[in-house]
């Protein structure tokens, strides 16, 4: 063979490797080497939107304990409040009506399973548009417009969509703060008459009595935990009734 046939079949053994394409194992190895990277991107996105979702709901959580907390506190220290004690009496400020005696500011019901407690506070907001008015606002954040009626009852209370509400002399309730799975609220009374609360009583043992010598009230909010729904974060706030401190 000379040397012509020589680099003649050199150069179709060459062109033949060129052409020829991976093989089965190969290629099988291929595919399994980009699978182990796809699921490796799938799990890091997957653990990424995870946390994304963790620290969205802690944040929210976040602000309805604030929302909520905060009125409660807002409205229930101005229990029995009333801005001129010099031309009225507590119970001429606080008349007898329907689950209030008179004098009383403050009452509530014990709710049945699965249901929260409900509290009613009610306090007169000084009347608009004079150098006295104290721009108190109500459990919805609205202050006094009316000059006659001076009265605001606040109520609040669960629904069935897990909203602490809150309506204001009977109008329709309006939702404060979302995620809450128990609405507990215990009454703090000073039965000796010493400016120190002697113990904490649900509604349904408060007398007539005890609503007067209400001084505090202990409320607890147990919210949805976001990260555990079969453990709910409870947050308890002891209040003291301005007109009590």
């Amino acid at each position: 063979m000379n040397r012509s046939s020589v680099l003649s079949l050199r150069r179709r053994l060459c062109s033949r490797c060129r052409q020829a394409g991976f093989t089965l194992l190969e290629t099988l190895i291929a595919l399994g080497i980009g699978l182990f990277l796809l699921g490796g991107i799938a799990l890091v996105m997957g653990l990424t939107r995870q946390n994304f979702n963790a620290q969205s709901g802690l944040s929210q959580l976040q602000d309805d304990q604030r929302i909520a907390v905060s009125m409660l506190v807002m409205v229930i220290e101005h229990a029995g409040f009333f801005p001129d004690p010099a031309a009225q009496t507590v119970a001429d400020a606080f008349p007898a009506i329907g689950a209030f005696g008179s004098g009383q500011s403050l009452t509530g019901t014990v709710g049945s399973a699965g249901a929260g407690d409900t509290l009613s506070v009610r306090f007169q907001q000084s009347p608009p548009g004079n150098a006295g008015s104290d721009f108190m606002l109500d459990c919805q954040g609205v202050s006094n417009t009316d000059a006659i009626n001076r009265n605001a009852l606040n109520v609040f209370g669960l629904n069935a969509a897990g909203e602490l509400t809150c309506s204001v002399n009977g109008n329709t309730a309006q939702p404060l703060a979302a995620g809450i799975s128990g609405f507990t609220v215990l009454y703090g009374v000073d039965s000796d008459n010493d400016s120190s609360v002697d113990q904490y009583l649900p509604a349904t043992s408060m007398t007539p009595q005890l609503w007067l010598a209400t001084g505090s009230v202990k409320v607890s909010l147990s919210f949805v935990n976001p990260l555990d729904a079969t453990k709910p974060i409870t947050v308890v706030r002891v209040i003291n009734l301005m007109n009590h401190s």
